[in-house]
């Protein structure tokens, strides 16, 4: 089995509230901001919002998404780059009032 991108509308405001960031020694859980989360978690120990989207702050290898798609079945791995550009969009077009 290969892996492909895939192009897919989503709700950014779900993705804001259910997202793990994942860093190169820890996690951040984007809805409260809280630091050192370990990446194997489930769910946030500070807010308690249940993780349903990973995101990188690194650009990902082939090998990277084969040990996250075994270990977390269920949970959409997204690019963290494009999330981050359309939530920059998104404020500007709020602070402008587009």
């Amino acid at each position: 089995m290969k892996f492909l991108r895939i192009w897919q509308e989503l709700n950014l405001e779900d993705i804001k509230q259910h997202l793990l960031v994942v860093g190169e020694l820890s996690a951040e859980c984007f809805n409260c901001h809280e630091l050192s989360i370990d990446s194997a978690s489930r769910s946030c120990p500070n807010c308690g919002t249940v993780f349903k989207y990973i995101g990188f702050r690194r650009k990902l290898r082939v090998q990277d998404f084969k040990s996250f798609n075994r270990e977390r079945t269920g949970v959409k791995l997204i690019d963290f780059f494009d999330f981050k550009k359309e939530i920059n969009k998104k404020g500007a077009r709020d602070f402008l009032d587009i």
